[in-house]
Formats: C-alpha cells, sequence, structure tokens
C-alpha cells in the first residue's frame, strides 16, 4: 500500500484498528474486579464486532494484535492470550460471518446466501466449547494432570469455596464440604462456557443492529423468532453430555462445558420458539413480558426450562408446524 495515495478505505481501517484497541482497553479495565469493571467485562466484544463487521475485518484484527501486544509488553502475558483467544479470536470470527454471504454451488454467486441465525447460534458454541475447553487443558498441561489441578484450584480458591460450603451447611449436615468445593471446582468451567455463549451472543446482536441502523449492514435484518434454530443433531448431544456432567471426574468436567454450552444455545432457541408461537396471540407482549418476569425470578431453572423446550422444538418442529398450519391451501 503506498501511503502517499491510500485507498478509498483508509478511515474505515482506522476506525477498526481503534475498535480492536478498545476492545482491548474495555478488557484491561475488566481485570480490576469491582463490579463496574465486571459488567464492562461482557461488552468487551462489542467495538471489536462492530468495528470489524461495520468497517474493516483486517482494522480490527491489527488492533487486536496490537492491544494483545501491549497488555504482552507490560508483563501481562496470562491476560494478553486471554485476550486474544477468549474475546477478539471469536469477536472477529463472528464479525466475519455477519457480512460475507456464501456461495451457492447450484445457481452461482448471485443467489449466494447470508449464515442464517440459528448457524451464527452454532458457531457461538462452538467457540465457547473450544475456548473454554483451551483453559481446562491449560491448566491440565501447568499442573500435570487433573488431581493436581483440582488440588492447585481449590488451595488458590480456599476462601471463596469455604465460603459457599458454609453457606450449604444449614442444607443438609450430611453434605461434606470437600466435597461441595470439588462439586464447585469441576462445575465452574461449565458455568464459563454458558456466560461465554450469553457473552458472544448478546454482544453479536448489539453489533448488529448498530450496524444495521448505521446503514452498513449488508445482509437484510432476519426475523429471529423464525429463523433462530439449532440444528437436531445438537439435541442428542447435549443430552448425552448432560448425563455424563454427572459421571465425576474429568469426564465430568468436559462434559459439563459442552452440556452448558449446548443447553443456552437451546434456551435461546426456546426463547425465540416462544416469541414465534406467540405471533398471533392476543395480549402477546403482556405474555411475553409475564415469561421474562418468571425467568428472572427462577433462573437458573428458567434456563434449565427453556433449553428443555428448546430442545423439544427443535425435534419437533412446532414452528414450522404452525406455518405450514397457517398457509391456506391451494384453491
Amino acid at each position: 500500500m503506498n501511503d502517499n495515495n491510500p485507498p478509498a478505505s483508509w478511515p474505515d481501517r482506522a476506525v477498526g484498528l481503534g475498535a480492536g484497541l478498545a476492545g482491548a482497553l474495555l478488557f484491561v479495565v475488566s481485570t480490576r474486579g469491582s463490579s463496574l469493571a465486571m459488567a464492562l467485562a461482557y461488552f468487551t466484544p462489542l467495538p471489536l464486532m462492530i468495528g470489524a463487521a461495520g468497517f474493516s475485518l483486517p482494522g480490527a484484527f491489527v488492533g487486536s494484535l496490537a492491544g494483545a501486544g501491549v497488555l504482552l509488553a507490560s508483563a501481562q502475558a496470562p491476560f494478553a492470550l486471554a485476550f486474544l483467544f477468549g474475546f477478539a479470536a471469536p469477536a472477529l470470527a463472528l464479525a466475519a460471518m455477519i457480512q460475507s454471504p456464501l456461495p451457492s454451488p447450484r445457481r452461482g454467486p448471485a443467489d449466494a446466501r447470508f449464515v442464517a441465525p440459528g448457524e451464527m447460534l452454532e458457531t457461538i458454541i462452538l467457540l465457547s466449547i473450544l475456548v473454554t475447553g483451551a483453559g481446562v487443558a491449560l491448566l491440565l498441561v501447568n499442573y500435570h494432570g487433573f488431581e493436581p489441578t483440582m488440588t492447585a484450584v481449590m488451595q488458590h480458591f480456599a476462601p471463596a469455596l469455604d465460603e459457599f460450603a458454609a453457606s450449604l451447611a444449614p442444607v443438609s449436615s450430611e453434605i461434606g464440604a470437600e466435597r461441595v468445593k470439588r462439586l464447585a471446582v469441576i462445575s465452574a468451567p461449565a458455568g464459563v462456557a454458558a456466560s461465554q455463549v450469553m457473552l458472544l451472543s448478546v454482544n453479536l446482536w448489539l453489533a448488529a443492529r448498530t450496524i444495521d441502523i448505521s446503514g452498513r449492514l449488508r445482509r437484510p435484518w432476519p426475523s429471529l423468532p423464525e429463523t433462530l434454530r439449532l440444528t437436531r443433531l445438537l439435541g442428542p448431544i447435549f443430552l448425552v453430555a448432560a448425563g455424563l456432567a454427572f459421571k465425576g471426574g474429568l469426564i465430568a468436567m468436559l462434559a459439563g462445558i459442552v452440556a452448558a454450552a449446548t443447553g443456552f444455545g437451546f434456551a435461546l432457541h426456546g426463547l425465540a420458539a416462544v416469541h414465534g408461537l406467540t405471533r398471533d396471540f392476543e395480549l402477546r407482549g403482556a405474555w411475553l413480558a409475564a415469561l421474562y418476569a418468571v425467568a428472572m425470578v427462577l433462573e437458573p431453572w428458567s434456563i434449565v426450562l427453556l433449553a428443555l423446550f428448546g430442545v423439544m422444538e427443535s425435534a419437533f418442529s412446532l414452528r414450522a408446524r404452525k406455518a405450514r398450519r397457517r398457509v391456506p391451501p391451494p384453491s
């Protein structure tokens, strides 16, 4: 590139570069430990997605590398790796999928389609499993095995684990403190995987909406209540993983990651199905408001119920059946 004659997209590349640096800055702020900092952590991918999908993917990529480089230069190598692979890489991959049409081998480039919302959600689930699994693998390698890792993590988080075990003591005197703490550590990666699915999904929706409002979205806005659907294959995977999560040991930890990520994905599938199935209901707004209120009160059990409904809807295609019933027969 000739700097004396920059391309027409140079301002867009500058915005993308700034978005990458902004994402790194948000991540650094989120490590401070305060409540506001933890809230900002959930929006770390947002500037990256907006900059990459709405302005310049290469610019955002370079900005992400620059931000990770600053963290690395400041002797914060773990934070640099966490930002680069836990936030930047998934955000950039999803941003690339928003605007990139898929070629249609049967009909040619003119009939290319964009990635469907359900396919985006499946990608988010896969990325969350890979990122969380990679974190667990690094711990296993660093501490040379599963049991040494469990011992080290339980020692590191001993005060919080002791407080959690003490809070459950009134429930039953037969619950051993060590057993409770071990179960909490084994279940922690599953919580991280589910949180990652929520984080990426919310930020992707916000980024796509922002780009759409700005007029930079090169695809029509999809109707999520009808198009947000996961493949049926994920249903058996979720159920098998959920069963293995009770086995114990490393298998339970890894199965919990898969079950939590796919389960939260199916909860979003179920929520979209509720929106789609209630399209022609009277007082639909009141019904949906009540659903969200109950879901917030009963959380996390509401997530489990929505996930099970999502699995059922995926298996029986309730929205598709309702759509077929609404189509008038040919005269």
